[in-house]
C-alpha cells in the first residue's frame, strides 16, 4: 500500500499541484491490484 501512497499523494503539497485525471488514478489502483468494483473511481 505504502507505493500506492507515495503516487497518490506524493505532490499534493507542490506549488502549482492539479490533481491528476480520473483515468490516471484508477490505473494507479489497478497497478496496486485494487480492481474490485469497491474501488472503481466512476
Amino acid at each position: 500500500m505504502w507505493p500506492l501512497t507515495r503516487v497518490w499523494y506524493g505532490d499534493r503539497l507542490a506549488t502549482g499541484y492539479r490533481p491528476a485525471p480520473v483515468e490516471h488514478l484508477q490505473g494507479l489502483l489497478h497497478a496496486a491490484g485494487l480492481t474490485e468494483p469497491f474501488w472503481s473511481l466512476t
